[in-house]
């Protein structure tokens, strides 16, 4: 068979040919103490070429040349010893056999010690000569200067990688936070200081780019590092959350730009699961817009309570068919059930009641956007009013235990006739709250971030097409949440409320728009002005500069959960 060797496997195969005739000839002086008679230096010549060619192809049996060898490991080790040790034995039965017996036992035995240690050697000190002796060599395709914050266990992957790749990224320096760590160096590049050091170091290191390795830091911690690579105007990236890495396996093609969240001006808000899964654990739980943002991610976080049946209810029959796809894909120990409807239907909605009898129902079917509503204002009232409507009458006919509508801040003091329709559609869910065993809740959401047709997906599209941030106003301001911090706020109402309340996500202070786009656009490693510019287009019918959580007639008071506020709701003021 034919072989076909490239430049690095011909030079290893050559320098395992001469390692293998030099060990045989120190095996020689070793045996004779220096003085070898001629007969065996003759029959070593005579048997050179063809024992050294048995070592080789057993050596490429054993995959010797098809390694890469600065990532040389204990399977690679453990490989050269049974090569060396086959090739050795084969060879010294073939020097017997033409020998006839003649060859020094202890001569085979010490040229394979030899090669153990040479041919191993050679590979091995390939590795540390690439990685201890010349971890900063330039490659051909230049790098960028790169400071890496975090000496960790994540910095130490991400640095050893970029040792062995040497691609793009070149190490200039580390940065950890633990003082005992300043000073040190970690596989031989030196931690220079914390991150208050950063602008600092960046200027004087040269550095191109931060790469914030801390996969389990807090939104406050990341802000305050990315807070310190805005006022050095260096780039900056971060590694994914622990959630994303594998095994805890760090590379650098999984280096990525600092998420949204990390755009919140708090911490991001996380529930204790195990609080409120016995109130889903063996329910029938159904879901109206089970295929949009919210209703979604409610499916995947009930899915995780142990439900007795997941019934999913959607208009769009492939938004529906692809969140019961990946349901299924999970191997749900629950029955799950795929349903098209519209929430208008009431014969149908009866129907589906009457055939799931469902304990809890999440109602997220609703038209949400305010300029398009603007635009079809009869079609807002016909989903988000009648639709509400008859979802919850039926939630009431056929005695659900517990309703949850999902609400909007935009339904306080509305200013549009989306935000109209949704306060219509609270007053309508609110008023049933007494008239049967059905206990009647309401969740108002700020904007939602990564939500569909939410601005920050906007944003992102203009920003890899380098069209300019289309801002509305330069003061308008909103309050933002997570998709998680949603769902586990709707999730948290329909297991704590009594009926009749409405409950409210504490969100910190709001946000100004322009802000979140200025900060989306450093995040992405661009310069405002410079690469991209933000523009004002002016609120949109129906848009106000600012929202509202609650009305003045309306009181917020404290919870068990320091995160939600509740309100009952004086339904015979105006809002």
């Amino acid at each position: 068979m034919k072989i076909k060797f490239k430049s690095h496997k011909l030079l290893l195969v050559c320098v395992d040919a001469i390692i293998l005739n030099m060990a045989v000839f120190l095996a020689l002086l070793i045996r004779f103490d220096g003085f070898v008679p001629l007969y065996y230096l003759k029959l070593a010549l005579w048997l050179a070429v063809p024992v050294t060619l048995i070592n080789l192809a057993v050596f490429s049996r054993f995959g010797l040349y098809h390694r890469i060898w600065i990532y040389a490991s204990i399977s690679a080790l453990l490989s050269i010893i049974f090569a060396v040790s086959i090739g050795s034995l084969l060879a010294f039965i073939f020097a017997c056999f033409l020998s006839g017996l003649r060859y020094p036992h202890s001569v085979a035995l010490i040229s394979w010690l030899l090669n153990l240690v040479l041919i191993g050697g050679s590979r091995f000190v390939w590795r540390i000569a690439r990685e201890k002796v010349f971890p900063g060599i330039k490659s051909e395709n230049g790098e960028n200067r790169v400071l890496i914050v975090g000496a960790g266990d994540a910095g130490e992957s991400i640095l050893r990688e970029m040792q062995r790749r040497r691609s793009r990224y070149y190490p200039a320096g580390l940065i950890d936070d633990n003082p005992g760590k300043v000073g040190m160096f970690l596989r031989g590049v030196e931690v220079l200081g914390g991150r208050e050091d950063i602008p600092e170091i960046v200027k004087r290191e040269k550095v191109h780019e931060v790469i914030i390795a801390i996969p389990s830091a807090s939104g406050a911690a990341i802000k305050e590092i990315v807070s310190f690579c805005k006022q050095a105007k260096v780039k900056y990236k971060t590694l994914p959350s622990l959630y994303e890495l594998i095994d805890g396996r760090v590379s650098l093609d999984h280096i990525r730009a600092v998420k949204e969240e990390d755009l919140l001006n708090r911490e991001p808000i996380k529930f204790d699961f195990e609080e409120i899964k016995p109130g889903l654990e063996g329910k029938v739980v159904l879901i109206t817009g089970a295929g949009g943002s919210i209703g979604s991610e409610l499916c995947r976080q009930i899915s995780k309570c142990f439900p007795k049946q997941l019934v999913l209810l959607g208009q769009g029959e492939n938004s529906i068919y692809h969140i019961n796809l990946e349901l299924r894909e999970g191997n749900p120990d629950f029955e799950l059930t795929p349903v098209i409807a519209n929430v208008r239907d009431r014969g149908r909605i009866e129907e589906i009641m009457e055939k799931f009898y469902p304990h809890i129902v999440f109602h997220a079917a609703a038209y949400k956007h305010v300029w398009l509503m603007e635009q079809n204002p009869e079609e807002a009232y016909q989903n988000n009013v009648l639709g509400t409507k008859v979802v919850a009458e039926a939630s009431l006919k056929f005695n659900v235990d517990r309703f949850v509508l999902i609400s909007t801040d935009k339904a306080v003091n509305p200013a549009s006739a989306m935000g109209r329709s949704k306060h219509e559609a609270e007053k309508i869910v609110l008023s049933l709250q007494g008239r049967g065993r059905t206990k009647f809740m309401v969740t108002r959401f700020g904007n939602v971030m990564n939500s569909r047709g939410s601005v920050i997906p906007l944003f992102k599209r203009q920003i890899a097409q380098r069209r300019p941030l289309m801002v509305t106003h330069p003061e308008a301001v909103r309050f933002f949440m997570t998709i998680p911090e949603a769902v586990q706020l709707v999730i948290r109402a329909a297991v704590m409320g009594e009926g009749g309340e409405i409950f409210v996500l504490d969100m910190g202070e709001p946000k100004k728009i322009v802000d979140l786009a200025k900060e989306l656009i450093y995040l992405s490693g661009l310069e405002l002005g410079k690469d991209i510019q933000i523009g004002f287009t002016g609120l949109k019918a129906g848009e106000k500069l600012f929202e509202e959580l609650w009305s003045k007639d309306e009181k917020p008071l404290p919870t068990s959960n320091k995160h939600v506020l509740v309100i009952k709701p004086n339904m015979s003021g105006s809002g």
